[in-house]
């Protein structure tokens, strides 16, 4: 266990005020794979762990045995209700294979051009108010992007128009979010956290937070059953067999085959808007800026995509070798950048957690296995495990070449499962359903290429208001902001 711990706050409000990650990469390297802090307000230590082989044994051999930890799920419940990121058990088993099909690769080919779509109107509304500007000007990019992503989720999701940020609804989501991330960036959220989990019976009163997130819930509420509506009216009047293949006809599907209610449909729809807007946009934000920040590397993904000669295609997009430095770019953002930043599990009844690397006690026992109690919370920090020494050369600096050069890699066996290694996506049956598309936005992000970007003097900060989100430093009562000089190439 690292020393400094507080009386009442523990070791969590250094956790919190620090930079994202950094305290768990320094105690990684004090302490090992797999270490102890005290919680706040007297909880039971946290156990924190990035052994791989514990890691494995919690997200694919014992998945349901660790569920999310409190106060996770209730204020997930405010957010987006009861679909498949509130589920455990039995009920996520069963939402997972009523919605893999939507988000299989021949699902996500499939929106492949509303994916480009989306990409080629941000460029043209962008370029348009470069123009506007003399070609040149400073732009928070979480407006773009975000508006972006929210479209791509309309689109294809439910074959709405979301309008790049201007239809009446995307307003309300957008402002619903800013004004809980604006709540959430304040020091007060760590100790209603820690509040909320020590009496949860305190998510009943009305504090401004949790009143953001049901404000999020009523909007997407609200659309949902309209969005239901429309496709159901659709239906009747075209004489179709039945609504488009997309998330809400393939949910709409399910619910009429009895398998899915209309209201586990509603907050799947929810969570799907939320998850599929606010993750991957946070996670463009920081790519954009560490391109912003090396122009050679900036003109050299440029230099590749436009001597790929043509509009790429979804398996050119998805493919490692067609497009070798997009894909590059685009692993090495996520790895850095991981929209769930960290990943806090409790379990639900007593375990044995294997460890692939031994542990030394104060007392000098090694010990090859973890007895844990019903009740430990376990912490996984994504972004300090995928920045760990040893394994990742340099790891907290932005390097795509480490993906293409010989050597660049640790062994496969020394590194995570999941998704390239990486635990941004999860992993196992938790592993993020729409985390193809996730990949093809993110790429198709880069496609157009048609204007440069640059810092600004402003320092760009990591926050964690659910996911990663970027901040100007002293401007946090701002919100988000990913502020870059954009320059329009003729």
């Amino acid at each position: 266990m690292p020393g400094g711990a507080r009386l009442l706050w523990g070791h969590e409000l250094d956790v919190f005020k620090a930079p994202v990650g950094s305290k768990h990469s320094r105690w990684f390297k004090e302490c090992g794979p797999a270490y102890r802090l005290k919680g706040a307000l007297f909880h039971s230590d946290i156990l924190v762990i990035s052994d791989r082989i514990a890691i494995n044994h919690m997200l694919t051999t014992k998945v349901y045995t660790y569920e999310k930890a409190p106060p996770a799920r209730p204020i997930i419940e405010r957010l987006v209700g009861h679909g498949i990121i509130w589920a455990e058990g039995e009920q996520h088993k069963r939402f997972r294979r009523l919605m893999d099909t939507v988000f299989s690769a021949a699902s996500t080919k499939q929106m492949t051009p509303d994916v480009l779509n989306v990409s080629a109107r941000l460029v043209t509304r962008l370029s348009q108010y470069l123009q506007d500007n003399n070609g040149d000007a400073v732009i928070n990019m979480v407006h773009w992007t975000s508006s972006a992503t929210l479209d791509i989720i309309g689109f294809v999701g439910f074959g709405y128009d979301f309008g790049l940020g201007e239809s009446d609804e995307a307003k309300e989501i957008i402002g619903a979010w800013a004004d809980m991330v604006k709540a959430g960036l304040s020091e007060m959220t760590f100790f209603a956290e820690v509040v909320l989990r020590a009496f949860p019976f305190l998510l009943s009163l009305p504090l401004e937070a949790l009143e953001a997130q049901s404000k999020i819930k009523k909007i997407c509420d609200k659309l949902a059953r309209k969005l239901i509506d429309n496709a159901q009216w659709d239906t009747a009047s075209s004489g179709n067999k039945g609504p488009s293949f997309n998330f809400l006809g393939l949910m709409m599907r399910a619910s009429g085959e009895g398998r899915m209610t209309t209201q586990e449909t509603i907050d799947n729809l929810a969570s799907l808007v939320m998850a599929g807007y606010s993750t991957t946009a946070g996670t463009l934000d920081f790519l954009l800026y560490e391109l912003a920040r090396s122009p050679e590397r900036q003109q050299k993904l440029r230099d590749e995509l436009l001597a790929f000669g043509r509009e790429p295609s979804y398996d050119d997009l998805m493919n490692p070798d067609r497009l070798p430095y997009l894909d590059a770019v685009v692993k090495e953002g996520i790895r850095m950048y991981p929209a769930a930043v960290h990943n806090a599990r409790i379990t639900t009844e007593d375990d044995v957690l294997p460890l692939g690397t031994p542990v030394r006690m104060p007392s000098g026992e090694v010990i090859r296995e973890l007895h844990l109690p019903a009740g430990q919370i376990v912490y996984m920090p994504h972004m300090s495990i995928q920045t760990l020494e040893g394994l990742w050369k340099d790891g907290e600096t932005f390097m795509p070449e480490r993906w293409l050069e010989p050597g660049g890699l640790a062994p496969k066996e020394n590194l995570q499962i999941g998704w390239s290694n990486l635990l941004s996506f999860n992993a196992g049956p938790r592993q993020c359903l729409g985390y193809r598309l996730a990949l093809l936005e993110a790429k198709a992000s880069r496609i157009p290429v048609p204007n440069t970007g640059q810092p600004t003097p402003a320092e760009v900060r990591k926050r964690v208001v659910a996911v990663l989100v970027p901040t100007v430093a002293g401007e946090e009562h701002k919100g988000t902001q990913m502020p870059l000089r954009v320059t329009l190439i003729h």
